[in-house]
């Protein structure tokens, strides 16, 4: 088992990494799912008519300014946060970057990934993406990957390599001196077993 040295900048950075991009038509998905989650809150904001408030109207209109310019906000930047989601894969480890404006990079080494799944669900099954799933052996859901917005040839791709290089680590034993106790024990039974024994013949010259 080798231990050589080895040296920071000798290291390839995480960040400097070629990290594939998405599908460009994932935008419609994220684009999809902000616009029904605000609507569900436009709709729930209209509650605010249900209740005896004085000036209701005009509180109701300013959450619903609010949330349109949320909206807004959060679709502009879509196409941003899309360009910047990526994934690479090396010889030992997978690596997922997510986040604008907080960024987040998390790799997982093929050794640890438990589990790859491929997945869609109800939206991105209107445009034909997918997600891949890589689970890894510890409890910390925050180790986890998710990769959106691949074909279903680009998923399976990226699965079947994922399976392929998963491995069990290899269980390191340390070198122990050998024991020289079981031959000495061998060489006195046999000692033991010639002077007990009637039957051995004894030769003098």
């Amino acid at each position: 088992m080798s231990n050589r040295q080895i040296w920071p900048e000798d290291v390839q950075a995480v960040e400097n990494l070629h990290f594939e991009h998405v599908e460009s038509k994932y935008i419609k998905v994220v684009i999809g799912r902000l616009i029904l989650v605000y609507l569900i809150l436009m709709v729930a904001a209209s509650l605010i008519l249900t209740a005896d408030l004085e000036h209701g109207t005009a509180i109701l209109v300013g959450a619903e300014a609010v949330l349109l310019t949320a909206l807004a906000i959060n679709v502009a930047l879509s196409a941003k946060i899309l360009n910047f989601k990526g994934y690479a894969l090396r010889d030992h480890d997978i690596t997922y970057r997510s986040g604008l404006f907080f960024t987040k990079v998390t790799t997982i080494p093929f050794e640890k990934i438990q589990q790859v799944t491929v997945r869609m669900n109800p939206l991105s099954r209107l445009f034909g993406l997918y997600y891949v799933d890589v689970i890894n052996g510890t409890q910390d859901s925050s180790n986890q990957i998710t990769i959106p917005g691949l074909t279903h040839q680009r998923a399976r791709q990226i699965e079947t390599l994922l399976i392929r290089n998963i491995e069990p680590p290899t269980p390191y034993f340390p070198d122990t001196p050998a024991s020289s106790d079981s031959s000495d024990i061998s060489d006195i039974s046999d000692i033991s077993d010639s002077s007990d024994n009637p039957h051995t013949s004894h030769t003098d010259e």
